[in-house]
């Protein structure tokens, strides 16, 4: 839910806490689950990023021997560029261990992320219990060549982590639902898991948000 802070804090420890209980390496959550999706002009409130900064340190605080990886605003502190991004973090042991950045920022559809995200710059493989990952972002995965014919961005981000080590692809979404959605996720995913011959673990939003609805459906290939 955007902007309700403690209920998604709260889901995320639940979940958090029956993965651990199952002996899960680690528990993976959708894109901005933290604040929701989408918070649109709320990203241009300073307290709504301090809120979001401040639920991803008690997130951590909570975490043990188990991972948890989720979908958090981030501050963006260079200039020029937007003071926010559409972040990812790897949080385990009580401590954030590393974050990145979705690097391709949708403006198409329902979708203005470039109005209020700085996009990443790069994207290098994060280690975790000495395997390295690969985390992306919704879109990120929605660019490769050799599925659409037409593409929007010049990157290509999960291969490109493939490229350079990582083992396991995370992409964490917020894609919203239409007919077809389904067939058209799990053919792409799955040409992506077969090209870059990484395992790759899809985790998506589920819920509705006004004239938006999230159809979870995650995947694993």
């Amino acid at each position: 839910t955007v902007g309700d802070f403690a209920d998604n804090e709260a889901r995320i420890l639940d979940a958090y806490r029956r993965g651990g209980a199952a002996g899960a390496d680690i528990v993976v959550c959708p894109e901005l689950c933290v604040t929701g999706y989408p918070p649109r002009d709320l990203l241009l409130k300073k307290s709504f990023l301090a809120q979001s900064l401040a639920s991803l340190e008690r997130l951590a605080a909570a975490t043990g021997k188990t991972a948890l990886l989720v979908g958090f605003v981030g501050e963006h502190k260079p200039r020029p560029g937007r003071e926010v991004t559409n972040s990812a973090a790897l949080l385990q042991a009580g401590k954030v261990l590393e974050t990145r950045a979705k690097t391709l920022l949708p403006t198409y559809d329902v979708f203005d992320e470039d109005r209020y995200f700085e996009p990443a710059m790069g994207n290098e493989p994060v280690s975790l219990n000495g395997r390295l990952l690969g985390l992306t972002i919704c879109e990120d995965a929605w660019n490769d060549e050799d599925f659409w014919s037409q593409r929007r961005y010049r990157t290509n981000p999960p291969a490109d982590l493939a490229d350079a080590g990582a083992e396991v692809l995370f992409n964490l979404s917020a894609s919203p639902w239409h007919l077809g959605k389904m067939r058209t996720r799990r053919e792409m995913l799955a040409n992506l898991a077969a090209k870059t011959r990484c395992p790759l673990v899809y985790c998506n939003l589920a819920g509705g948000n006004d004239e938006l609805i999230f159809d979870g459906a995650s995947l694993v290939f």
